[in-house]
């Protein structure tokens, strides 16, 4: 070794202890410790040559590469480069694309397919023509400066939903290409809901009708009628309609207008549906409410935002209704009125049965744990405008609406629920209890939300019999949605849904759910307070729940939305059942400790433990050249300190 002279030399120079040194010793133990210093450096930095991983690798600018293998190699003329790591060169030349090159398109083709207009909301359904209906933006503009815009799904199917009162709406649509700024013909549609009898009078002078004044009309259009003046009319033509002049008339039908046809939905996939059906919707017609406990009037405004993936819904919302409402007893003695909130659920967005079983059946004893339980008290549901339906416990423990109709006293906490079966809770949360029907209520002239008549659990189903079904009114957690109290029989018939849920002997709903049993066909809906069956919307049938104010019997309509849950819900993904939502915001680190069930890493509302920007670090490796430097210098370094 080059060391060996060195450390001999070392070795045999006097190591006397003497404490006082001649001025050539001096020198020397100089000189020996500067040796010493170079080659403890001399170690220590072969010591870290070999601590460097060998297999450290060198970076590469990749833009710096592709840039040279661009210069070098070139495709042949009508073709063009595609990058492939894989190929030998590093890209494929492939043919020119014209349609990429020019990417011209006829302009978009818009066509109105149906209005429906059920005096407060109208629906436009209708699609587009074009090659790439997916780049197409439908704008809709209405009441001179208001617009909304949609886009077409795959097929070019597209709907637009609006809310006005007004006896006239104006509406005109167009589709825009933005990619290449062409435009469709704009379509102009007028919404004209004056009675009949306007309409007819406004129809005189359109009808191709001649009157020689003496009151003996003449029409030789369509509808090929002749009145001599007498009230008495008859039509040979299309018309095929007979007046006597009672004001009877018969019809075929081929002289009035078809009813709008109702739109149908896919239930494999309910995005669009829910995009429909949801209320205050930004571009939307909102209107301002008031609430009716306090003596002032003021001007709330409802919100929704609706987001989705593949498989999740998101519904965002203030929480806020859209008609007139009463905050009651948290209000007017606690001062505790209605307020904007921060709500967020999921939802699946293709619901699908639950038919896992084994669950918790604590708040829904009656399914014997075979579905997930809606919770007793809180939120189990979403309105279409954004407020949450509540389980039929209130806070003390008993059937708030139960107690609301008289069959028993709360005498735990003062409880009122206002119009539609809704209050307000701690913190300003307006919900609804049961009902929800004033969703579709509409007040006549003179009438306000005080002329919806809850009275009795019979009366309030009067509200809204039309003789149709009830239209949706909610979603539940688990995607399926929830229709007011109308809805079809086995036989499709037009019926109050009664559901099959009657107190035990001796109960009052004192205790809550605890009072209640499940009667199979006491009524028309099953252990969670729906069925499957057809509605409007979906024609092929599909599980949906039913808002219910009275069961078979004919008493409390218990569990008023829903009990538990037919379908699978995003809700326990925590794991355990536990609600692991707001990470970050209620709880995590930094905030305050995780729910129960929730561990530390957020389960499924929040973080679940998975780790981020994870990189490799080579692990230090000696080799034996460095074992043999370390145990040299150990050697030396006892040598020199030996006495």
């Amino acid at each position: 070794m080059a060391f060996e002279g060195l450390i001999s030399s070392l070795d045999s120079t006097d190591m006397s202890t003497d404490s006082t040194l001649s001025v050539p010793a001096a020198i020397e133990r100089m000189s020996r410790d500067v040796i010493w210093l170079v080659l403890v450096m001399i170690l220590g930095a072969s010591l870290l040559v070999t601590m460097v991983p060998e297999d450290e690798p060198v970076p590469v600018n990749e833009d710096d590469n592709e840039e040279e293998l661009t210069e070098e190699s070139t495709c042949l003329v009508g073709t063009q480069k595609v990058l492939n790591a894989s190929a030998a060169n590093g890209f494929d030349c492939v043919p020119l694309d014209p349609h990429s090159m020019f990417h011209t398109h006829p302009v978009p083709v818009l066509s109105v397919n149906n209005i429906i207009d059920d005096g407060s909301t109208i629906a436009i359904v209708g699609d587009v023509s074009h090659l790439h209906p997916e780049e197409i933006t439908v704008i809709m503009s209405f009441d001179e400066d208001a617009s909304i815009s949609t886009q077409p799904n795959l097929e070019g199917g597209w709907s637009l939903t609006v809310q006005s009162s007004a006896e006239r709406v104006y509406f005109n649509i167009t589709a825009m290409h933005e990619v290449e700024e062409t435009a469709s013909n704009t379509t102009f549609i007028e919404i004209n809901r004056t009675t009949l009898e306007d309409e007819s009078e406004e129809s005189n002078d359109t009808d191709g009708d001649t009157d020689d004044g003496t009151g003996n009309e003449t029409d030789n259009g369509a509808g090929n009628s002749t009145d001599n003046g007498t009230g008495n009319e008859t039509d040979n033509g299309t018309g095929n309609s007979t007046d006597n002049g009672t004001g009877n008339e018969s019809d075929n039908g081929t002289t009035n207008p078809p009813e709008p046809i109702q739109p149908t939905y896919d239930p494999s996939d309910m995005g669009q549906f829910w995009l429909d059906v949801f209320r205050c919707q930004s571009g939307q017609n909102i209107p301002q409410v008031d609430d009716l406990t306090t003596t002032a009037v003021e001007t709330h405004e409802c919100s929704v935002s609706i987001t989705m993936n593949a498989t999740h819904i998101t519904i965002t919302t203030n929480g806020l209704p859209d008609h007139d409402f009463e905050s009651t007893l948290a209000c007017s003695q606690g001062n505790d009125c209605t307020r904007a909130q921060n709500y967020e659920w999921i939802i699946p967005r293709s619901p699908v049965n639950d038919t896992t079983g084994g669950h918790d059946a604590t708040d829904c004893p009656e399914a014997n744990g075979d579905y997930e339980c809606a919770p007793a008290r809180g939120e189990v549901a979403i309105a279409i405008n954004g407020v949450p339906f509540y389980g039929p416990e209130d806070g003390p423990g008993g059937d708030a609406v139960a107690s609301q109709h008289g069959a028993y006293e709360e005498d735990r906490q003062p409880i009122v629920l206002g119009v539609c079966h809704a209050h307000n809770g701690q913190g300003g949360t307006f919900h609804y209890h049961a009902d929800a029907n004033c969703l579709h209520w509409h007040p006549e002239e003179g009438e306000d939300m005080f002329d919806y008549d809850t009275s009795t659990p019979a009366a309030v189903a009067q509200n809204t019999a039309n003789g149709s079904h009830s239209s949706v009114i909610g979603v539940g957690m688990d995607g399926y949605p929830i229709y007011g109290l109308w809805g079809y029989d086995d036989q499709m018939n037009i019926m109050e849904m009664k559901s099959s849920y009657q107190l035990k002997v001796g109960e009052t709903g004192y205790n809550g759910i605890d009072d209640y049993e499940y009667v199979s066909g006491l009524g028309h809906l099953d252990v969670c307070n729906g069925h499957f069956g057809p509605t409007p919307e979906f024609p092929d049938g599909i599980y949906h729940y039913h808002s219910t104010m009275m069961n078979g019997d004919g008493d409390m309509g218990f569990p008023y939305f829903l009990l538990c849950y037919h379908g699978e819900t995003f809700l326990d993904e925590g794991g355990n059942g536990a609600d692991c939502s707001g990470f970050g915001e209620t709880w995590g680190p930094g905030i305050a400790p995780p729910p129960e069930g929730c561990g530390g890493g957020g389960g499924g509302g929040g973080q679940s433990g998975q780790l981020s920007h994870v990189s490799l670090v080579s692990a230090p490796s000696f080799s034996p050249l460095t074992t043999m430097w370390v145990l040299v210098l150990a050697v030396l370094f006892l040598k020199q300190r030996r006495p």
